[in-house]
């Protein structure tokens, strides 16, 4: 029996896909759009790169949230005390096993026009602009992003109108606790002309292992409109049993700014892609990643830069720690459209390999079509100095705290760039905790 029909036999169909979206009285254009998304599936290949294959994930013991109102919804204490630490957000939005339990947002800011909701609740109260966007999405690259698409039961919608600014972050949580989940979501952050937001998505697991694997994937679509400013941040710790596909496009307008900042700790396998699109004249991203691996983990990290527009600015920083077995690639391509002259860009991926055994990719790539441009990118990896190691110890530190110093001391600058005191703080706990082992 092939694959794919074990798969429409055991939890996953066409017919699956009209049901959802009957159950939720979805628009005739929405079921169309689940359609050719699961069209795309049957014809798709599996995620993959040179240096990274699907491993592990049997389809067919994945079961797909489709019903939300089957699943038993118990708020871990973890989660609980993730709650209680966001006094300091003007909304916030949590997610338990794809489900919505907890929703807020400021009067002032919904007085103001401010959406910050479920993706589902907004096709209810918004379809238009709901559809407006999502029409706007790529065509699936492969078969987990079509499934992603066919089966979104999910995920969150910001809306930020012209000339807003919200001054408090705003929040998104998703915690997964049980096994054999497939978590498929769709969000938006749509920033109108002259608006301003900071975002945070956290994405955990609990501190215990799950028994079985689980999949959690996950699409988003970022508007950056005229001259607006837009902090995306998002950090995941997922248990070593989750396989992680996470998509992320953005359009950025004229003389609008887009700051990614990525931590990426968790998880078995971690499949990331980022195709920013400098649309407008002035038009600058900065994305920040950081990554740290260890045991058998893999982590493939993508992010595009192309510019169509002159006096636009791309910068890509990228930068991990691999430990005892684990594997991390690095793929960026920066594209320079003929019409985009004067355009800045630069791509650069730094690794830091703590002992024998880990294996670090870099695949920076180039194509430009204009002739007055600056772009450069940079890739290395090193191993932690002996050296220095041996300095340290000299002075009294441990053959684990000297690593641990080395470490601190790699990520410190980029940590401390970070514009987000409370992403700062998150990652060097996230850090110290899977240095000690700690899920």
């Amino acid at each position: 029996m092939d694959a794919t029909k074990a798969l429409h036999e055991k939890n996953f169909s066409l017919e699956q896909v009209e049901a959802f979206s009957a159950s939720r009285n979805e628009p005739e254009w929405l079921l169309r759009w689940r359609r050719e998304a699961w069209d795309a599936f049957e014809a798709l290949p599996m995620p993959g790169t040179r240096y990274t294959q699907v491993r592990g994930l049997d389809l067919t013991a994945i079961e797909p949230v489709v019903d939300a109102s089957t699943q038993k919804i118990l708020i871990p204490k973890e989660l609980k005390e993730l709650v209680e630490e966001g006094t300091n957000e003007a909304g916030a939005l949590l997610f338990v096993n794809g489900t919505l339990i907890q929703s807020t947002l400021s009067a002032a800011l919904k007085k103001k026009g401010v959406l910050f909701t479920d993706i589902t609740q907004a096709i209810e109260e918004e379809p238009d602009l709901v559809k407006r966007y999502l029409q706007k999405l790529e065509k699936p690259a492969d078969r987990i992003h079509a499934l992603q698409r066919a089966l979104f039961n999910g995920g969150p919608f910001v809306y930020i109108p012209k000339g807003v600014a919200v001054e408090q972050p705003i929040k998104t949580i998703q915690f997964i606790t049980e096994s054999g989940l497939g978590l498929f979501s769709q969000g938006f952050l749509i920033a109108e002309p002259e608006s301003s937001v900071t975002y945070l998505e956290e994405f955990y697991s609990p501190h215990t292992e799950l028994e079985s694997v689980a999949l959690q994937a996950t699409g988003s679509r970022v508007h950056v409109g005229r001259g607006a400013q837009v902090n995306f941040a998002a950090v995941q710790n997922w248990s070593p049993q989750i396989f992680n596909f996470t998509r992320r496009w953005a359009q950025i307008d004229q003389d609008a700014k887009l700051r990614w900042t990525l931590g990426w700790l968790g998880g078995r396998l971690t499949m990331s892609h980022i195709e920013n699109i400098l649309d407008g004249t002035g038009a600058a991203v900065e994305d920040v990643q950081i990554f740290f691996t260890s045991g058998r983990q893999h982590f493939d990290l993508t992010s595009n830069l192309r510019h169509q527009k002159p006096h636009t600015r791309g910068e890509v920083t990228v930068k991990g720690v691999l430990k005892d077995k684990s594997e991390a690639s690095f793929w960026g391509r920066i594209r320079i459209e003929p019409g985009a002259q004067h355009s800045n860009a630069f791509q650069s991926s730094r690794s830091l390999i703590v002992e024998n055994g880990p294996r670090s990719n870099a695949i920076p790539s180039l194509e430009i079509e204009a002739n007055d441009v600056r772009c450069t990118h940079a890739a290395s990896a090193s191993q932690v100095d002996e050296e220095q190691i041996f300095y340290l110890r000299s002075r009294g530190f441990t053959a684990d705290q000297a690593r641990k110093t080395i470490v601190d001391g790699f990520f410190e600058p980029t940590i401390a760039g970070i514009p987000l005191p409370q992403v700062q703080d998150r990652i060097r706990d996230l850090v110290d905790r899977k240095w000690q082992g700690q899920i």
